[in-house]
């Protein structure tokens, strides 16, 4: 079972949530389409980089103001 890291991007409560390992049958995207149906405004996406510290580097960068959360928004 292939392992990546994946992005969970909450733009409604302006934080960011990373998962370190995520697969096909435990990604977040069911959940990210769910809540988006519901009237949020988060999405998801599986990072390039190949460590979790790097991603939220990166998304910290990316998503200025917003805060890194250990809970997944969704």
């Amino acid at each position: 079972m292939e392992k990546f890291i994946q992005v969970v991007v909450d733009h409604d409560e302006k934080q960011f949530h990373v998962e370190s390992e995520a697969t096909n049958e435990t990604n977040y995207d069911d959940r990210v389409e769910e809540a988006k149906n519901n009237g949020r405004d988060v999405g998801a996406f599986r990072s390039r980089l190949d460590t979790v510290e790097k991603t939220i580097d990166a998304a910290q960068h990316e998503y200025k103001g917003y805060s890194h959360t250990e809970e997944s928004p969704v």
